[in-house]
């Protein structure tokens, strides 16, 4: 169900006045500049002129923060404390124009597109009975996917729905980097045990064009494609997997035995290859960017030990942003911008490989 943003006669500018955040000092050399930002930051995204947006759950606004001088240049209320909302901003994403901010609003059931950089409300969109844990623009404007008990694909304004994917339960959902398949991961019955997979469906007619498994019983935090779209990454809490992709080779179908249990063939070159990571606590979807086709980079809390396992070539480094409990990321420009849940926004060097830690 979708409603015109009526919400928007709710959106109030706080303050016509610029406010500057309040820097904090730190002798870590991985920061750039550190501000504090009370309100329970969440989501993060980066507008084409650098202004970095952040979503606040306390008191359910959006900030538009000047990267150089840490100044709030407008912060739009989209709930007022007297309708008790439940707007979490979970994660906040931008369209390639750079024009649309699109919001995942978590329990409150609803997400939210705005225009930027005026940070206009232009609509809500209401699931009732489903959390909206993520809201992902398809790259050629064509779409919004909206992740909740299942996946619904909108227009790219939001007013219509045109089709529910019909896969209970997903965890986490991905476009390709040109836009031609949507990665739709969530737990699968393999007859005997339950696994991880990822689904993907082109996107002209939304039909199923492979079914991959992950070899992982691990739920998915966060997913992205890689490579220009020949490799597959997802994030657990405590273990990246990188799974190769081709569109020569095969979809990997399952066959029924005899006792009724079903089986999947693939070949070592096909395997899922993993490292152990130790992902922040609590944190949301937007926990990893790619930084170029080949690098990813993440980040990470302090923990200690470590294995791999490489099942087929790998195609995209891994670098992680290490010892910080952060909440979300954005790449821009090889820094990393950083939402940390104590209230504090970041500004850091994006690590690049071959970097320590």
């Amino acid at each position: 169900m979708t409603k015109f943003a009526a919400i928007a006669l709710l959106a109030i500018a706080a303050s016509a006045t610029a406010q500057p955040l309040t820097p904090v000092a730190t002798r870590d050399q991985k920061i750039i500049k550190r501000w504090e930002l009370p309100g329970d930051p969440h989501g993060v995204a980066v507008g084409a002129d650098g202004t970095i947006y952040a979503g606040l759950a306390k008191p359910q606004a959006v900030v538009a923060i000047d990267p150089k001088s840490g100044t709030i240049k407008k912060k739009i209320i989209l709930d007022s404390a007297e309708i008790a909302s439940t707007k979490e901003l979970v994660t906040m994403r931008t369209n390639r124009a750079g024009t649309r901010l699109y919001i995942a609003n978590g329990s409150d059931e609803s997400a939210t597109i705005m225009s930027i950089p005026d940070l206009a409300v232009l609509r809500e969109i209401t699931m009732e009975g489903e959390a909206i844990r993520d809201a992902v623009p398809d790259p050629k404007g064509r779409y919004l996917y909206l992740l909740g008990r299942h996946v619904h694909v909108f227009d790219v304004n939001g007013e219509k729905e045109l089709r529910t994917i019909s896969i209970d339960d997903p965890m986490a959902i991905a476009p390709s980097a040109n836009g031609s398949l949507l990665a739709v991961v969530a737990p699968e019955d393999f007859g005997n045990t339950k696994a991880t997979s990822v689904a993907f469906f082109d996107t002209t007619k939304f039909a199923e064009a492979a079914r991959e498994p992950l070899q992982t019983d691990k739920v998915i935090e966060s997913a992205l494609f890689g490579a220009n779209d020949q490799a597959f990454i997802a994030l657990s809490r405590g273990a990246l997997f990188e799974k190769p992709l081709s569109a020569t080779k095969p979809a990997a179908t399952m066959t029924a035995e005899t006792n009724g249990r079903m089986r999947m063939a693939i070949n070592f070159g096909d395997l899922t290859s993993s490292e152990t990571i130790c992902l922040p606590e609590g944190s949301g979807a937007q926990i990893a960017a790619m930084a170029s086709p080949e690098l990813l980079v993440f980040a990470e809390r302090r923990c200690s030990g470590g294995s791999s396992f490489s099942g087929s070539e790998r195609r995209v480094s891994a670098m992680s942003l290490y010892g910080v409990a952060a909440y979300a990321i954005a790449y821009d420009h090889n820094t990393l911008i950083v939402t940390d849940r104590a209230g504090f926004l970041t500004i850091y060097k994006a690590p690049r490989p071959g970097s320590p830690k």
